[in-house]
Protein backbone atom coordinates (compact mmCIF):
# COMPACT_ATOMS: atom_id res chain seq x y z
CA UNK A 1 0.00 0.00 0.00
CA UNK A 2 1.18 3.59 -0.78
CA UNK A 3 2.62 5.33 2.31
CA UNK A 4 5.93 6.67 4.45
CA UNK A 5 8.61 3.59 5.47
CA UNK A 6 10.79 4.53 7.70
CA UNK A 7 13.90 2.35 7.80
CA UNK A 8 15.97 2.68 10.91
CA UNK A 9 19.51 2.80 10.95
CA UNK A 10 22.01 1.99 13.58
CA UNK A 11 25.74 2.51 14.06
CA UNK A 12 25.14 6.67 13.79
CA UNK A 13 25.92 7.16 17.46
CA UNK A 14 29.72 5.26 16.65
CA UNK A 15 29.33 3.94 19.96
CA UNK A 16 32.62 1.55 20.65
CA UNK A 17 33.24 -1.50 22.86
CA UNK A 18 34.90 -0.99 25.81
CA UNK A 19 38.57 -2.79 25.95
CA UNK A 20 40.44 -3.98 23.62
CA UNK A 21 40.17 -8.04 23.06
CA UNK A 22 38.29 -7.40 20.26
CA UNK A 23 40.63 -5.79 17.90
CA UNK A 24 41.14 -8.11 15.01
CA UNK A 25 42.60 -8.00 11.66
CA UNK A 26 41.96 -9.67 7.83
CA UNK A 27 43.78 -9.83 5.01
CA UNK A 28 42.58 -11.59 2.06
CA UNK A 29 45.06 -13.03 -0.26
CA UNK A 30 43.54 -13.68 -4.03
CA UNK A 31 41.57 -10.15 -4.63
CA UNK A 32 42.54 -6.69 -5.81
CA UNK A 33 45.24 -5.29 -3.77
CA UNK A 34 44.28 -2.34 -1.23
CA UNK A 35 46.29 -1.41 1.42
CA UNK A 36 46.16 -1.92 5.21
CA UNK A 37 43.93 0.53 6.98
CA UNK A 38 40.89 0.66 10.05
CA UNK A 39 38.05 0.06 10.22
CA UNK A 40 35.51 0.89 12.09
CA UNK A 41 32.05 -0.02 11.12
CA UNK A 42 30.73 -1.60 7.25
CA UNK A 43 29.40 1.61 6.38
CA UNK A 44 33.57 2.58 6.07
CA UNK A 45 34.16 0.14 3.73
CA UNK A 46 32.69 1.33 0.44
CA UNK A 47 34.26 4.90 1.68
CA UNK A 48 37.41 3.56 1.68
CA UNK A 49 36.89 1.84 -1.67
CA UNK A 50 36.64 -1.91 -0.68
CA UNK A 51 33.06 -2.34 -2.53
CA UNK A 52 30.98 -5.13 -2.61
CA UNK A 53 31.74 -5.24 -6.20
CA UNK A 54 35.59 -4.02 -6.14
CA UNK A 55 36.63 -6.92 -3.44
CA UNK A 56 33.76 -9.01 -2.74
CA UNK A 57 35.53 -11.30 -0.67
CA UNK A 58 37.24 -8.84 1.75
CA UNK A 59 33.89 -6.67 1.37
CA UNK A 60 32.18 -9.96 2.60
CA UNK A 61 34.14 -10.98 5.41
CA UNK A 62 34.49 -7.63 6.78
CA UNK A 63 30.42 -7.23 6.73
CA UNK A 64 30.34 -10.85 8.64
CA UNK A 65 33.08 -9.95 11.68
CA UNK A 66 30.49 -6.25 12.02
CA UNK A 67 27.20 -8.49 11.78
CA UNK A 68 28.52 -10.45 14.41
CA UNK A 69 30.83 -7.93 16.90
CA UNK A 70 28.93 -4.53 16.19
CA UNK A 71 31.16 -1.66 17.11
CA UNK A 72 34.58 -3.79 17.12
CA UNK A 73 37.79 -2.68 15.34
CA UNK A 74 38.94 -4.24 12.31
CA UNK A 75 42.25 -3.75 10.33
CA UNK A 76 41.84 -4.69 6.57
CA UNK A 77 44.16 -5.62 3.83
CA UNK A 78 43.70 -7.57 0.42
CA UNK A 79 47.19 -8.87 -1.26
CA UNK A 80 46.65 -9.78 -5.10
CA UNK A 81 48.54 -13.18 -4.90
CA UNK A 82 49.51 -15.37 -1.72
CA UNK A 83 53.39 -15.87 -1.91
CA UNK A 84 52.59 -18.18 1.17
CA UNK A 85 55.15 -16.24 3.45
CA UNK A 86 52.47 -14.06 5.12
CA UNK A 87 54.48 -11.04 6.35
CA UNK A 88 52.07 -9.25 5.65
CA UNK A 89 50.62 -10.68 9.25
CA UNK A 90 53.66 -9.01 11.04
CA UNK A 91 53.50 -5.79 9.23
CA UNK A 92 49.95 -5.19 9.71
CA UNK A 93 50.81 -5.51 13.23
CA UNK A 94 53.04 -2.92 13.23
CA UNK A 95 50.60 -1.16 11.40
CA UNK A 96 48.53 -1.62 14.45
CA UNK A 97 50.77 -0.48 17.04
CA UNK A 98 50.54 -4.01 18.11
CA UNK A 99 47.63 -4.08 19.12
CA UNK A 100 45.90 -6.58 16.64
CA UNK A 101 44.42 -9.87 19.35
CA UNK A 102 43.20 -12.25 16.27
CA UNK A 103 43.92 -12.32 12.92
CA UNK A 104 41.73 -13.78 10.02
CA UNK A 105 43.88 -14.97 7.03
CA UNK A 106 41.88 -15.81 3.76
CA UNK A 107 43.50 -17.35 1.37
CA UNK A 108 41.06 -18.78 -0.65
CA UNK A 109 42.99 -19.61 -3.83
CA UNK A 110 45.55 -21.95 -2.07
CA UNK A 111 45.52 -25.36 -2.53
CA UNK A 112 45.13 -27.39 0.16
CA UNK A 113 47.62 -29.64 0.01
CA UNK A 114 50.41 -26.60 1.27
CA UNK A 115 48.08 -26.47 4.20
CA UNK A 116 50.47 -27.92 6.48
CA UNK A 117 53.02 -25.29 5.33
CA UNK A 118 51.48 -22.36 5.72
CA UNK A 119 50.38 -23.59 9.06
CA UNK A 120 53.61 -23.60 10.31
CA UNK A 121 54.78 -20.28 8.41
CA UNK A 122 51.90 -18.24 10.16
CA UNK A 123 52.61 -20.15 13.94
CA UNK A 124 56.07 -19.16 13.54
CA UNK A 125 54.89 -15.39 13.24
CA UNK A 126 52.45 -15.47 15.79
CA UNK A 127 55.29 -17.08 17.96
CA UNK A 128 57.89 -14.29 16.97
CA UNK A 129 55.11 -11.84 17.84
CA UNK A 130 54.40 -13.23 21.22
CA UNK A 131 58.66 -12.91 21.67
CA UNK A 132 57.94 -9.50 21.37
CA UNK A 133 55.09 -8.98 24.03
CA UNK A 134 52.06 -8.05 21.28
CA UNK A 135 50.84 -11.68 20.57
CA UNK A 136 47.82 -12.97 18.36
CA UNK A 137 45.33 -15.84 17.66
CA UNK A 138 45.48 -16.77 13.88
CA UNK A 139 42.75 -17.69 11.81
CA UNK A 140 43.41 -19.56 8.12
CA UNK A 141 41.55 -20.73 5.30
CA UNK A 142 42.31 -22.27 2.09
CA UNK A 143 40.67 -23.63 -1.01
CA UNK A 144 39.34 -27.12 -0.25
CA UNK A 145 37.83 -29.26 -3.38
CA UNK A 146 35.50 -32.15 -2.73
CA UNK A 147 37.84 -34.93 -3.23
CA UNK A 148 40.27 -33.92 -0.31
CA UNK A 149 37.09 -33.79 2.36
CA UNK A 150 37.53 -37.47 3.29
CA UNK A 151 41.70 -37.02 3.19
CA UNK A 152 41.87 -34.20 6.11
CA UNK A 153 44.68 -33.44 7.34
CA UNK A 154 44.54 -34.22 11.42
CA UNK A 155 45.51 -31.19 13.06
CA UNK A 156 46.23 -32.57 16.34
CA UNK A 157 49.63 -33.50 14.96
CA UNK A 158 50.91 -30.51 14.35
CA UNK A 159 52.44 -28.15 16.70
CA UNK A 160 51.38 -24.92 15.70
CA UNK A 161 49.09 -23.34 18.91
CA UNK A 162 48.67 -20.34 17.88
CA UNK A 163 47.12 -21.44 14.60
CA UNK A 164 43.00 -22.73 14.30
CA UNK A 165 42.22 -23.67 10.74
CA UNK A 166 38.19 -22.59 9.20
CA UNK A 167 36.40 -25.39 7.05
CA UNK A 168 32.78 -24.08 7.31
CA UNK A 169 30.87 -21.93 4.56
CA UNK A 170 27.98 -20.47 4.55
CA UNK A 171 25.56 -21.96 1.54
CA UNK A 172 22.07 -20.25 1.70
CA UNK A 173 22.82 -16.30 2.28
CA UNK A 174 25.51 -14.25 0.59
CA UNK A 175 28.26 -16.35 1.20
CA UNK A 176 26.72 -19.04 -1.25
CA UNK A 177 25.71 -16.22 -3.52
CA UNK A 178 29.65 -15.49 -3.72
CA UNK A 179 31.55 -19.09 -3.55
CA UNK A 180 29.80 -19.40 -7.26
CA UNK A 181 32.38 -17.07 -8.56
CA UNK A 182 34.89 -17.34 -5.31
CA UNK A 183 35.01 -21.12 -3.67
CA UNK A 184 36.73 -21.78 -0.86
CA UNK A 185 35.40 -18.23 0.74
CA UNK A 186 34.98 -19.94 4.28
CA UNK A 187 32.98 -18.31 6.84
CA UNK A 188 36.11 -16.79 8.32
CA UNK A 189 34.54 -13.36 9.18
CA UNK A 190 31.89 -14.57 11.24
CA UNK A 191 34.31 -16.68 13.31
CA UNK A 192 37.08 -13.65 13.29
CA UNK A 193 34.05 -11.95 14.82
CA UNK A 194 32.68 -14.59 17.25
CA UNK A 195 36.07 -14.66 18.59
CA UNK A 196 36.20 -10.80 18.86
CA UNK A 197 32.63 -10.74 20.87
CA UNK A 198 33.82 -13.08 23.37
CA UNK A 199 35.97 -13.01 26.45
CA UNK A 200 39.15 -14.42 26.48
CA UNK A 201 38.47 -17.04 28.64
CA UNK A 202 35.12 -18.22 26.29
CA UNK A 203 34.47 -20.54 23.91
CA UNK A 204 33.68 -19.69 20.82
CA UNK A 205 31.01 -22.24 20.73
CA UNK A 206 29.28 -21.54 23.79
CA UNK A 207 25.73 -21.99 22.52
CA UNK A 208 23.98 -19.89 24.90
CA UNK A 209 26.30 -16.91 23.37
CA UNK A 210 27.29 -17.64 19.82
CA UNK A 211 24.46 -17.60 17.73
CA UNK A 212 25.80 -16.98 14.17
CA UNK A 213 22.32 -15.91 12.61
CA UNK A 214 21.00 -13.13 12.68
CA UNK A 215 19.75 -11.35 9.17
CA UNK A 216 20.03 -11.66 5.35
CA UNK A 217 21.69 -9.38 3.37
CA UNK A 218 20.07 -6.92 0.87
CA UNK A 219 19.09 -8.46 -1.97
CA UNK A 220 21.51 -5.69 -4.05
CA UNK A 221 24.52 -8.26 -2.15
CA UNK A 222 23.08 -10.85 -3.99
CA UNK A 223 22.50 -10.69 -7.64
CA UNK A 224 18.55 -9.11 -6.93
CA UNK A 225 17.90 -12.55 -5.48
CA UNK A 226 16.50 -12.74 -1.66
CA UNK A 227 18.75 -15.21 0.23
CA UNK A 228 18.37 -16.77 3.37
CA UNK A 229 19.78 -15.35 6.47
CA UNK A 230 23.80 -15.60 6.24
CA UNK A 231 24.65 -18.96 7.88
CA UNK A 232 21.29 -20.39 8.98
CA UNK A 233 22.37 -22.74 6.29
CA UNK A 234 25.67 -24.04 6.15
CA UNK A 235 28.37 -26.09 4.38
CA UNK A 236 31.95 -26.80 4.05
CA UNK A 237 34.66 -24.44 1.55
CA UNK A 238 34.40 -27.26 -1.16
CA UNK A 239 30.63 -26.21 -1.54
CA UNK A 240 28.99 -29.01 0.06
CA UNK A 241 26.18 -29.34 2.54
CA UNK A 242 26.28 -30.11 6.03
CA UNK A 243 23.30 -31.84 5.21
CA UNK A 244 24.82 -34.37 3.12
CA UNK A 245 27.15 -35.67 6.08
CA UNK A 246 26.30 -38.56 8.17
CA UNK A 247 26.99 -37.68 12.19
CA UNK A 248 29.54 -40.35 11.90
CA UNK A 249 31.21 -38.20 9.14
CA UNK A 250 30.86 -34.92 10.64
CA UNK A 251 31.95 -36.36 13.81
CA UNK A 252 35.49 -37.46 12.17
CA UNK A 253 35.93 -33.97 11.14
CA UNK A 254 35.68 -32.59 14.68
CA UNK A 255 37.67 -34.59 15.75
CA UNK A 256 40.83 -33.75 13.03
CA UNK A 257 40.39 -29.85 14.86
CA UNK A 258 38.98 -27.93 12.15
CA UNK A 259 36.06 -25.25 12.77
CA UNK A 260 32.98 -25.20 11.23
CA UNK A 261 28.99 -24.21 11.54
CA UNK A 262 26.52 -27.13 13.38
CA UNK A 263 23.33 -27.56 14.54
CA UNK A 264 22.54 -28.07 17.72
CA UNK A 265 19.07 -30.26 18.01
CA UNK A 266 16.06 -28.39 20.09
CA UNK A 267 17.93 -24.88 19.38
CA UNK A 268 17.38 -22.34 16.71
CA UNK A 269 20.36 -20.89 14.43
CA UNK A 270 24.27 -21.98 13.99
CA UNK A 271 26.67 -22.79 15.92
CA UNK A 272 31.02 -22.99 16.09
CA UNK A 273 31.62 -26.58 16.39
CA UNK A 274 34.51 -25.83 19.15
CA UNK A 275 37.36 -23.85 19.39
CA UNK A 276 40.64 -26.22 18.43
CA UNK A 277 44.02 -24.90 18.12
CA UNK A 278 45.94 -26.78 15.07
CA UNK A 279 48.19 -28.93 17.83
CA UNK A 280 47.55 -32.00 20.12
CA UNK A 281 44.80 -32.07 22.24
CA UNK A 282 47.43 -32.60 25.30
CA UNK A 283 48.72 -29.34 24.82
CA UNK A 284 47.50 -26.66 27.22
CA UNK A 285 47.27 -24.15 24.75
CA UNK A 286 45.11 -26.95 22.62
CA UNK A 287 41.51 -24.08 22.43
CA UNK A 288 42.11 -20.29 21.15
CA UNK A 289 40.52 -19.12 24.53
CA UNK A 290 43.81 -21.25 26.47
CA UNK A 291 45.74 -18.90 24.13
CA UNK A 292 43.80 -15.66 24.30
CA UNK A 293 43.17 -16.00 28.55
CA UNK A 294 47.52 -15.96 28.31
CA UNK A 295 47.61 -13.65 25.87
CA UNK A 296 45.99 -10.98 27.49
CA UNK A 297 47.59 -11.69 30.70
CA UNK A 298 51.17 -11.04 29.45
CA UNK A 299 49.61 -8.16 27.62
CA UNK A 300 48.93 -6.58 30.55
CA UNK A 301 51.65 -7.94 33.05
CA UNK A 302 53.97 -6.35 30.39
CA UNK A 303 52.45 -3.33 30.51
CA UNK A 304 53.16 -2.56 34.40
CA UNK A 305 56.37 -4.12 34.52
CA UNK A 306 57.98 -2.56 31.16
CA UNK A 307 57.79 0.48 33.49
CA UNK A 308 60.38 -0.89 35.81
CA UNK A 309 63.04 -1.55 33.16
CA UNK A 310 66.22 0.22 34.29
CA UNK A 311 64.72 1.35 37.37
CA UNK A 312 66.46 0.78 40.54
CA UNK A 313 66.65 -2.58 42.74
CA UNK A 314 67.10 -2.39 46.02
CA UNK A 315 69.06 -4.45 48.16
CA UNK A 316 69.27 -5.43 51.70
CA UNK A 317 72.80 -4.71 52.62
CA UNK A 318 72.78 -6.90 55.06
CA UNK A 319 72.21 -10.35 52.84
CA UNK A 320 73.00 -8.57 49.68
CA UNK A 321 69.34 -9.83 47.95
CA UNK A 322 66.27 -8.19 47.28
CA UNK A 323 64.70 -5.88 49.92
CA UNK A 324 61.69 -7.39 50.67
CA UNK A 325 59.25 -4.28 50.16
CA UNK A 326 60.28 -3.86 46.52
CA UNK A 327 59.54 -7.75 45.68
CA UNK A 328 56.29 -6.91 47.28
CA UNK A 329 55.55 -3.99 45.58
CA UNK A 330 56.42 -6.03 41.96
CA UNK A 331 54.43 -8.95 42.68
CA UNK A 332 51.18 -6.32 43.77
CA UNK A 333 51.57 -4.74 40.43
CA UNK A 334 51.30 -8.11 38.91
CA UNK A 335 48.32 -8.83 41.07
CA UNK A 336 46.76 -5.70 40.46
CA UNK A 337 46.77 -6.90 36.59
CA UNK A 338 45.40 -10.60 36.82
CA UNK A 339 42.70 -9.85 40.46
CA UNK A 340 41.17 -7.49 37.47
CA UNK A 341 40.81 -10.28 35.37
CA UNK A 342 39.54 -12.69 38.40
CA UNK A 343 36.58 -9.83 38.44
CA UNK A 344 36.03 -10.09 34.81
CA UNK A 345 35.76 -13.68 34.84
CA UNK A 346 38.46 -14.11 32.43
CA UNK A 347 40.60 -16.50 35.19
CA UNK A 348 39.78 -18.52 38.04
CA UNK A 349 42.79 -17.77 39.97
CA UNK A 350 46.28 -16.78 39.85
CA UNK A 351 49.67 -16.60 42.24
CA UNK A 352 52.86 -14.19 41.53
CA UNK A 353 55.99 -14.81 43.66
CA UNK A 354 59.52 -13.40 43.09
CA UNK A 355 62.00 -15.30 45.02
CA UNK A 356 63.91 -12.71 46.95
CA UNK A 357 66.94 -14.40 46.85
CA UNK A 358 67.91 -13.42 43.66
CA UNK A 359 71.29 -11.92 43.05
CA UNK A 360 70.41 -9.09 41.34
CA UNK A 361 73.46 -6.97 41.42
CA UNK A 362 75.42 -9.89 39.75
CA UNK A 363 72.99 -10.19 37.05
CA UNK A 364 70.87 -7.66 36.68
CA UNK A 365 67.88 -9.91 36.09
CA UNK A 366 64.73 -10.66 38.26
CA UNK A 367 62.44 -13.70 37.15
CA UNK A 368 58.85 -13.39 37.85
CA UNK A 369 56.83 -16.63 38.38
CA UNK A 370 52.99 -16.16 37.30
CA UNK A 371 50.61 -19.23 37.60
CA UNK A 372 47.15 -18.54 36.45
CA UNK A 373 44.23 -21.46 37.09
CA UNK A 374 42.34 -20.92 33.76
CA UNK A 375 38.12 -21.15 33.65
CA UNK A 376 37.09 -24.23 32.45
CA UNK A 377 34.70 -24.96 29.32
CA UNK A 378 32.25 -27.15 29.10
CA UNK A 379 32.24 -29.31 26.08
CA UNK A 380 30.54 -32.40 27.03
CA UNK A 381 27.77 -32.99 29.46
CA UNK A 382 27.36 -36.58 30.43
CA UNK A 383 23.33 -37.26 31.98
CA UNK A 384 22.32 -40.39 33.35
CA UNK A 385 18.73 -40.95 32.87
CA UNK A 386 16.68 -44.04 33.30
CA UNK A 387 13.02 -44.98 34.78
CA UNK A 388 12.67 -46.40 38.72
CA UNK A 389 10.15 -47.80 40.47
CA UNK A 390 9.96 -44.51 42.81
CA UNK A 391 11.98 -41.66 43.04
CA UNK A 392 14.03 -42.43 46.08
Amino acid sequence: MNGVKFIRENGGLGRRLQGEDFISGLIIYGETATDKRLILSVDELDKAGITATTHPVLHYHASEFFRINEGAKLYVQSVAQSDGNYTEVKVMQNFAEGNIRQIAICDFKRAFNTLSNSVAKLNQIAMELGALNIPLSVLLSVKVQTSEMTALTNLHTLNAERVSVVLGQDKGGRGGYLAATHPSLSCIGAVLGAIAKAKVSESIAWVEKQNLVSTAYPKALTGGTEKARELDSIGFCDGSNLGNYTPQQLEAIHDKGYIFGMKHTGVAGTFLNDSFTATSLESDFAYLENNRTIDKAIRGINKVLIKKISGPAYIDPDTGLLEATGVAALEALCDDVLDQMVRDGEVSGFEVSINPNQQVLRTSKLEVIVRIVPVGTLRKIEVKIGLALSKN
